[in-house]
């Protein structure tokens, strides 16, 4: 078995030099970050709506407008989970929205597509996509 000599003149052995090299990589395998992999528990199983807009296609698109009753419409959405949603303010002024783990405030005018699919962020059920000052409709992941 080859050895090889410190500066102090004492062998070393290979083991004792890889046994702290894989060490310093598993330690540094568990303190590295890791990808969020929450999914919002759903509120509900079946929507308080009874029936649920349906929409083809890759994008959701949600256009929250001034409400005066409160009620959004349509006030449910059935969505696959591999559609994503856009957020459309056309109320004369700024909206807050949550959604699962996706927040955020949306100035008039604009709008803002959540990066991810339903099914990545909401596990399968009813939730609510929650905008203020207006309300907003239930989504239904399938």
């Amino acid at each position: 078995m080859a050895t090889w000599k410190t500066t102090n003149g004492k062998p070393v052995r290979r083991m004792d030099i890889i046994r702290p090299a894989v060490m310093v990589l598993l330690l540094g395998a568990c303190s590295s970050p890791t990808v969020d992999t929450y999914r919002a528990t759903p509120e509900a199983d079946s929507p308080a709506a009874g029936v649920c807009a349906t929409f083809a296609g890759e994008t959701i698109r949600v256009e929250i407008f001034d409400w005066t009753d409160g009620v959004p419409q349509p006030r449910c959405i059935a969505v696959r989970p591999d559609q994503k949603l856009v957020l459309i303010n056309q109320s004369p002024e700024q909206i807050t929205f949550r959604l699962g783990r996706f927040h955020g405030a949306i100035e008039s005018g604009e709008s803002t597509i959540l990066d991810l699919p339903f099914g990545e962020f909401l596990d399968r059920g009813v939730h609510s996509l929650h905008i203020t000052p207006h309300g907003g409709p239930e989504i239904f992941l399938q």
